[in-house]
């Protein structure tokens, strides 16, 4: 399999390949467009190793470009919708691009063209894409994905979940990150169709009762999602594993906890629990998925199994190092990021269990440090949760002139005029010692979240940091 829709068009050509804005393209039709998009690239000079920013809106014009640009061997660099025009620049000039395409203004597809279809030979190591690193701080980074790691991703993937013919993806996640991205290449090279959510309120965490109808409407059966989601489809939806034929749910974007995976299980949800980065085209490790019914728990955080075939994991001095071909080239600008042996260190501390997998307890630089103990807000936020009466937290430290550090949490009740926060810390006592709890506690009625429904850590703390008062605890007898 390649990842060229012409290709696929060959493969495929009466195969369902695209649900955009309310219409639905074959594989055949979907290439004729594209190859009318290829024709009025070439005639702006879009041709090249050059990169080209382009609007990631999810727009029917939107994917006829990508798609496009792949077949033309043109570097794409992904932009978010919502970016101000200083930002959009700054990861242009990142990229070394020259110009960016707005899908808004391009004009309706031309009608199909008789000339014959493009099937370039483009090399394997040209870059696909640069994406922008979502946990990074300060300046911004572009990782260089090339065509052949998503080719080596997409190859994995399908080690991983064999796929079916009758199998259909959603797409609900944002195309500026490589969670959404992936969606979109990996159904290219399965052949598959991708289904295109766009929630009429904006936010996904606020559509899912729309997306849970959706599931339903059209038969999904690959789900991609980050856990907070996960969580309201259940609330939302407790019967959706009955009325949609999911037949795995990759669960990615944070840990995600024992409570939540049980949840899942017991509602026959076939939950994937991964583990991925920019870095490595958005997978390095996922639950196989005749295993998912046996994830292992390590400190409240479930396992993500063991690596995809090709990728090598490694972890030194506590933080996770990863090898294989999935790997990016390396940062647009940057230095080499590889060891001498051709690692990347992630920057996340993890357990490697030869008989269970691998365990990620979260970010380096997230550890708090109080008093001379290491506290590892992960494990707090799935004891808070686990307590009964929230619907998120979010843990973090302080600067402390006596401890160096203390912890804080920002909370979303369930139910804010009924929740008891002392009855909360009283529940928390049984399940972490006193020094791993908050100290200070900001509640939200909604808590900030990015656009793929993850907890937006940067802006929950701009925000807490305003607000915070002593927690209301239990005195101890």
């Amino acid at each position: 399999m390649t990842l060229s829709v012409f290709d696929a068009a060959e493969d495929s050509p009466r195969a369902e390949a695209l649900v955009c804005e309310g219409q639905r393209l074959s594989f055949r039709a979907l290439a004729e467009r594209v190859h009318a998009r290829c024709d009025e690239l070439t005639v702006l000079g879009v041709v090249g190793e050059t990169p080209v920013g382009l609007i990631a809106d999810a727009s029917l014009a939107m994917f006829e470009t990508l798609y496009a640009l792949f077949a033309l061997g043109v570097p794409v660099v992904p932009l978010h919708p919502r970016l101000t025009a200083p930002e959009r620049q700054t990861l242009l000039e990142l990229a070394g691009a020259r110009t960016s395409l707005d899908p808004s203004q391009a004009t309706p597809s031309p009608p199909p063209v008789t000339t014959p279809w493009l099937h370039s030979q483009i090399p394997a190591e040209r870059t696909l894409c640069l994406v922008a690193t979502s946990g990074s701080t300060g300046a911004p980074k572009l990782a260089q994905l090339s065509r052949r790691a998503f080719s080596a991703l997409a190859s994995a993937d399908a080690e991983r979940v064999p796929p079916q013919s009758a199998d259909r993806a959603l797409l609900c996640l944002p195309l500026s990150h490589v969670g959404g991205l992936s969606v979109v290449i990996r159904s290219l090279f399965a052949r598959r169709c991708c289904v295109v959510f766009q929630p009429r309120t904006g936010r996904l965490l606020d559509a899912v009762p729309e997306l849970s109808e959706l599931l339903v409407s059209e038969r999904i059966s690959l789900l991609s999602l980050v856990p907070p989601v996960l969580a309201r489809l259940l609330r939302a939806a407790p019967d959706i594993a009955q009325r949609a034929p999911l037949r795995a749910v990759l669960l990615g974007g944070q840990a995600c906890s024992e409570q939540l995976f049980g949840e899942a299980r017991e509602r026959a949800i076939p939950v994937l629990t991964s583990y991925g980065l920019t870095e490595a085209c958005s997978q390095v490790s996922t639950l196989a998925l005749s295993a998912r019914a046996a994830a292992p728990v390590n400190k409240g955080v479930v396992g993500v199994g063991f690596p995809l075939p090709g990728v090598e994991l490694r972890v030194v001095r506590g933080l996770l190092q990863v090898r294989g071909p999935t790997l990016f080239s390396g940062y647009a600008r940057g230095s080499s990021p590889f060891d001498e042996d051709g690692f990347f260190g992630t920057g996340d501390r993890a357990e490697l269990d030869p008989g269970r997998g691998l365990f990620v307890l979260g970010r380096a630089s997230e550890l708090v440090v109080s008093g001379g103990e290491n506290i590892d807000p992960v494990e707090v936020e799935h004891a808070l949760l686990a307590c009964g009466g929230l619907s998120a937290a979010a843990v973090f430290g302080i600067p402390d002139n006596e401890f160096g550090a203390r912890l804080a949490a920002a909370f979303e009740p369930e139910d804010p005029e009924d929740f008891d926060e002392r009855a909360l810390f009283a529940a928390l006592d049984q399940r972490l010692a006193r020094y791993k709890q908050p100290r200070a506690v900001c509640l939200f009625e909604v808590l900030p979240r990015l656009a793929s429904g993850k907890l937006d850590l940067k802006e929950i703390r701009r925000e807490a940091m305003a607000r915070l008062r002593p927690a209301d605890r239990p005195r101890r007898r």
